[in-house]
């Protein structure tokens, strides 16, 4: 976030000692949720605002890419985009989400680091799939390196009114999306009862939303 904001007054030789920024950390650390990156994504978004300069400046793509791979998927005006490169490169875009009420849970002592579930992908490799598909073709990459992920999965899969369950990123985070609000609720009751670290949350339209 820092680096996102230091780097962002450099590129618009802007002062920083006018900003405060100020971190709400919510989300746990190596979950595959996308945490730093989307820090790094609202604070240019955030700045671009203050300083009225153009939200779609090829510029911020540019910047978002230099700071890591998917910081520039948060600035994407869209749900979800194919990513190519190191993931900086976005194309094809998924349709608009309908509103979706969505469960993230993630077992306390699961690790899944990046670098060795990819390891793990390179040697059983997933197809890739339509964007229009949802499909995580790193959850079997994660499963190996984390089975707590599996058991997670597997755990969600059980729950009332579930519609779909994911694993988040590279894990060891999981997602699950229901379309009543009421077993999303009870859900989230019984992964508390595990023990399970997790959030409620709704799909959104954008990436980044300003409060």
């Amino acid at each position: 976030m820092l680096r996102a904001a230091r780097a962002m007054a450099e590129l618009y030789d802007k002062e920083l000692p006018a900003v405060h920024l100020e971190l709400e950390k919510n989300i746990p650390h190596g979950a595959g949720l996308g945490g730093g990156s989307s820090n790094a994504a609202a604070t240019i978004f955030a700045l671009s605002k203050l300083w009225s300069l153009q939200p779609n400046d090829p510029k911020h793509l540019a910047l978002a890419a230099e700071l890591g791979s998917d910081v520039p998927l948060f600035l994407a005006p869209t749900t979800a985009s194919v990513m190519t490169g190191r993931g900086e490169l976005l194309s094809q875009s998924r349709k608009p989400l309908q509103l979706k009420h969505i469960l993230l849970i993630k077992p306390k002592d699961a690790q899944s680091p990046t670098g060795a579930v990819y390891k793990a992908f390179d040697a059983d490799p997933q197809p890739t799939h339509d964007v229009d598909t949802w499909k995580n073709n790193l959850e079997l990459a994660a499963i190996a390196v984390s089975p707590q992920t599996g058991e997670a999965l597997d755990w969600l899969r059980t729950q009332q009114g579930v519609e779909l369950v994911q694993v988040a990123g590279s894990g060891s985070a999981c997602w699950a999306h229901f379309a009543v609000r009421e077993d999303l609720e009870h859900a989230a009751h019984a992964a508390q009862q595990k023990g399970y670290w997790f959030a409620k949350t709704s799909t959104v339209d954008t990436g980044i939303h300003l409060q």
